[in-house]
């Protein structure tokens, strides 16, 4: 039986190379929000954890690179063809493709950790959690922006799952903080907005 982490990569597989165009103001809105929120350095060491086709790597590397290191992974090989064709012009980006649940990265690598539009995919949080404080040097930091489900976004929500037919694990902001404060993050700054008819919600840690 398929788990629920290689159900979802199908998707975004089979999605890839017209994902941008069908979401675009969806991304376009996420997008520049997690950029106004980020704040980097050229010699910073960045994961972009859930890099899907890149358009978030060509948004920071225009406005703040170039930096020490850039990874960029996603699970889904298709989504990643698609981000190293955008930036193909960028030869020292790295490329992985590894689940969040199984991150194969070594202990105190990276100054920023970023994962957008992607946490609610993941199947286990904790686990995911686990590994991003792990790979995070000291005084490192980490910025998530997925959904936040809460109020009338909790029927929407569910409408979404059934009708993508993808698996889901959203949380509330305030069920998101609680789980990085028991992963040993501390909240830095938190904000829940609503943009059309989506719900979301942000988080820096530390």
């Amino acid at each position: 039986m398929k788990t629920k982490a290689q159900k979802n990569t199908e998707t975004f597989d089979k999605l890839a190379d017209r994902y941008d165009r069908i979401y675009r103001a969806y991304l376009r809105h996420t997008h520049q929000k997690m950029l106004k929120k980020l704040t980097l350095k050229k010699e910073d060491q960045i994961l972009d954890v859930s890099a899907g086709t890149g358009m978030l790597a060509e948004g920071i590397l225009s406005k703040y690179g170039p930096f020490k290191r850039l990874v960029l992974n996603d699970p889904s090989r298709g989504m990643l063809e698609q981000a190293k064709y955008r930036l193909r012009y960028h030869k020292e980006i790295e490329f992985t493709s590894d689940f969040s649940e199984d991150l194969s990265f070594r202990e105190d690598e990276f100054t920023k950790i970023i994962c957008l539009n992607s946490f609610r995919y993941y199947t286990d949080h904790p686990a995911v959690l686990s590994h991003f404080r792990r790979m995070l040097k000291s005084g490192g930091q980490l910025y998530i922006l997925s959904w936040n489900r809460t109020g009338f976004f909790r029927f929407l929500n569910w409408i979404i799952t059934v009708v993508s037919n993808q698996e889901m694990n959203t949380r509330s902001l305030d069920e998101m903080k609680a789980i990085l404060n028991e992963a040993g993050f501390t909240t830095v700054e938190a904000e829940a907005w609503r943009f059309r008819w989506w719900k979301f919600f942000f988080v820096k840690c530390k």
